[in-house]
C-alpha cells in the first residue's frame, strides 16, 4: 500500500512540474512576449511577393523558446472563428496548414528552429472583410499509430485581421490588446500570476474570461 502512494505522489509531482514548466511563449520579431490572452489586430496589407497581386496580411506573430535547451515537440491549435472571405496559412513549425473557412484543427508537430521562429500566419483576403483566428501552443507527444497527443498547452492569443480600406495596403498596422488587470468571477482583484479562470481586462477596455495557467 505505501509503494502504491508513493507511486501516486510522484506521478502527480512530475505532472504539477510539467505543468508550470511550459518553456515558449508567442512573441513580436523583437522578441517582445505576447502575453497569454492578448488580441492581436493586424490592419497592414501588401500584395504578395509572388507578383500574383493577390493580397496578404501577415500576423509578424512568432513561437519564442524561453529556455533555450528546450527540445520539445511542438504544434499550434488553431481556431478561425471568423473568416469572411479569403484564405489563412499557418507555417509552424515545419510545415504549412492551408485553411479556407471557420475551423479549428493542428498545424503537424515539430521542434522549434533556433530561439525566435515566425508562425507565419497570414490571411490572404479575396475582398474586405475580417479573419479572426485563436492560436494556442501546445507540446505533444507521438502515439500508436502515427498520430500526436497533447501534453501540455501553453500561450493562447487571437488574431484579429481587418482588411477595410485600400489606403491600409502597405501601411503599418499592428497592435496588441494586453491584459491590464485579473479578477476573479466576483469580482475580486486577483494577482496577475494567479491561475485558474477568470475575468481580464484588457487594455483596449474589454473584459474577456480567461484561463490563468
Amino acid at each position: 500500500m505505501k509503494k502504491i502512494l508513493l507511486t501516486i505522489a510522484l506521478m502527480l509531482s512530475v505532472g504539477s512540474i510539467s505543468a508550470q514548466d511550459f518553456f515558449y511563449e508567442f512573441a513580436l520579431a523583437d522578441g517582445t512576449i505576447v502575453p497569454d490572452g492578448s488580441v492581436v489586430t493586424i490592419t497592414k496589407a501588401e500584395e504578395a511577393a509572388d507578383g500574383s497581386g493577390d493580397i496578404e496580411m501577415n500576423s509578424g506573430l512568432y513561437a519564442k523558446n524561453i529556455d533555450g535547451d528546450a527540445e520539445d515537440l511542438l504544434r499550434i491549435h488553431y481556431d478561425v472563428q471568423t473568416m469572411e472571405n479569403g484564405l489563412m496559412q499557418i507555417c509552424f513549425p515545419v510545415a504549412c496548414k492551408n485553411i479556407d473557412g471557420v475551423s479549428t484543427g493542428y498545424t503537424n508537430p515539430g521542434k522549434l528552429n533556433g530561439t525566435l521562429h515566425s508562425i507565419a500566419a497570414e490571411w490572404f483576403p479575396a475582398a474586405y472583410g475580417k479573419c479572426v483566428v485563436k492560436v494556442n501552443l501546445e507540446t505533444v507527444v507521438p502515439v500508436a499509430g502515427g498520430s500526436y497527443t497533447s501534453i501540455d498547452d501553453g500561450p493562447c492569443v487571437t488574431l484579429q485581421f481587418v482588411y477595410s480600406d485600400p489606403s491600409a495596403v502597405s501601411a503599418a498596422g499592428v497592435s496588441v490588446a494586453k491584459p491590464v488587470a485579473y479578477y476573479s468571477l466576483s469580482g475580486q482583484r486577483l494577482p496577475d500570476k494567479a491561475r485558474g479562470l477568470a475575468l481580464v481586462r484588457m487594455s483596449d477596455g474589454r473584459v474577456v474570461k480567461r484561463v490563468i495557467r
